[in-house]
């Protein structure tokens, strides 16, 4: 384990900046250097089927939407939701391939560098040949098109959430630097239908993942919970695993179901929250503000340096970090405190 060294004069500007509103003082300069970074959805719900199915995709997608703005605090203008039923509530499309890649570039094309783009999938996966699809109304997704729209964001943090059968080929095409890119299953071949994406919306819109206790749920703990969540599923009933989630967060195109902080996998996941510190109501309070939006770019800032470790030194590696975590942890405690003084 890192060993941390008391903050001294190698704090920076931002350190100097959470330490100053932790004490208690005014407005820091650092939100008008730095402002925080923004995250948007793009939350679709493909093909359904049956109406048992069509209706649980249109749930779960609805449930994810409903919490980016009242759990995450994400503007509804940065959160599109797409459906086969474009006629219900809160649906601004049709799920057709032409309004996903269409509002995927839109928001990547107006974010700016170091904002984050959440994609997340559900309904049916299928395979052509060996190609992998993602089953909406018309022609289907394919890796190729998500690759395609998504290559102008170099400097945006993706998030690509494939809760889908037949998703696992996903990762190999969709990997790369500041990107995590999770799927229900494996490869191709599992084709059964998933039961990842119940358990992984329960983790983003609960507090069940969050097995730190930090009163937040990070992208790994929500990977966990859902991953093994699945696999008690499938013990307790004694049936064959027909479903292996995978997580990619290294950029190696290579996956893995037991992702954790220690890597390969999992360093990118750990850090990547979408609920702000303290939750909805403190992110709702004006006087946690600018804790919020110096935490956010703290944590944007880890990110980005997390995305560049293979291009560093170990020694570099972690000489950048340490002091990133010390500003991260006040932040954190100042947050806590103000949670505990309310009502």
């Amino acid at each position: 384990m890192m060993r941390m060294r008391p903050a001294r004069k190698w704090y920076s500007t931002l350190g100097a900046g959470v330490v100053a509103l932790c004490l208690g003082g005014g407005p820091s300069a650092l939100l008008a250097q730095d402002s925080p970074p923004r995250t948007a959805f793009v939350i679709v719900a493909g093909v359904g089927g049956e109406p048992r199915l069509r209706e649980a995709f249109h749930g779960w997608a609805v449930a994810v939407a409903q919490a980016a703005t009242t759990r995450f605090g994400v503007p509804d203008s940065l959160v599109v939701l797409l459906a086969e039923d474009s006629s219900r509530a809160r649906v601004q499309g049709r799920s057709t391939r032409e309004n996903v890649m269409r509002h995927i570039a839109r928001l990547a094309g107006s974010s700016r560098a170091g904002d984050r783009l959440v994609i997340l999938l559900f309904g049916h996966g299928s395979t052509q040949g060996t190609d992998s699809r993602f089953n909406v109304p018309g022609p289907d997704l394919t890796p190729e098109d998500f690759r395609t729209v998504l290559a102008p964001a170099r400097e945006v943090s993706v998030i690509f959430v494939n809760t889908t059968s037949a998703s696992g080929d996903f990762v190999k095409v969709l990997a790369g630097p500041n990107r995590t890119i999770i799927t229900a299953t494996r490869s191709g071949r599992e084709q059964n239908e998933t039961l990842f994406p119940g358990h992984f919306v329960a983790a983003l819109t609960t507090d069940s993942a969050d097995a730190d206790k930090d009163g937040r749920v990070n992208l790994l703990e929500a990977f966990t919970y859902a991953r093994r969540e699945v696999e008690r599923v499938f013990a307790q009933d004694n049936r064959i695993v027909t479903e292996h989630a995978l997580l990619d967060d290294d950029g190696d195109g290579v996956g893995h179901s037991d992702a954790s902080e220690k890597g390969p996998d999992g360093l990118r996941a750990r850090a990547a929250f979408l609920e702000p510190a303290g939750g909805a109501a403190v992110a709702a309070d004006p006087r946690a503000a600018e804790l919020l939006a110096a935490r956010r770019a703290v944590e944007g800032r880890i990110e980005a340096l997390r995305a560049r470790r293979g291009s560093l030194t170990e020694d570099a590696y972690q000489r950048a970090l340490e002091p990133l975590m010390v500003e991260l942890a006040e932040a954190t405690r100042a947050l806590r405190a103000l949670e505990g003084k309310k009502p």
